[in-house]
């Protein structure tokens, strides 16, 4: 990954943790244009606004749609603090978003009560560019995750 990403990076932690502190969930996404200048932002609004669709990627992707007033994000870069689910990855590629970079893979979210690995099923081949990120750097990158009090399971999903 590109360092002029790592301000990007650190806005996506940050948006998780202040989200984790509102009694929310550890999600966020902030889309990137090539030179990493952020574009647009979103957090996961499932309870907020009761609507299943309004996860972290999907509201990111719904503002920067807005502002650019294009459906196409091509040549954008996703950065997720937790791994999109198989229906965000839908919509990503339909975003046309080029790269997604990951800052807390599947796996890892499992292990603090996010378990959404069976979403994957829905998904198919894709040639979309992932990049589980796992720099030395970043070693607060599960904080948002591990300070969660709210699991899944607990917002019936």
């Amino acid at each position: 990954m590109c360092n002029h990403f790592l301000p990007a990076v650190n806005h996506t932690l940050a948006l998780a943790q202040k989200e984790v502190e509102g009694t929310g969930l550890p999600f966020s996404a902030v889309i990137v244009d090539e030179s990493g200048r952020i574009v647009a932002e979103g957090v996961n609004r499932v309870q907020a606004l009761h609507d299943c669709t309004a996860h972290a990627e999907i509201q990111a992707i719904r503002m920067a749609t807005l502002l650019l007033k294009q459906v196409s994000l091509e040549g954008m870069t996703l950065i997720a603090s937790g791994e999109p689910c198989g229906f965000c990855y839908m919509a990503i590629q339909l975003a046309k978003i080029s790269r997604v970079i990951v800052l807390v893979d599947r796996h890892e979210a499992c292990q603090y009560g996010f378990d959404y690995r069976w979403t994957y099923q829905l998904l198919q081949e894709s040639k979309l560019q992932i990049e589980i990120s796992k720099w030395p750097q970043l070693n607060h990158r599960l904080q948002p995750f591990r300070q969660s009090s709210i699991g899944l399971a607990s917002i019936g999903m």
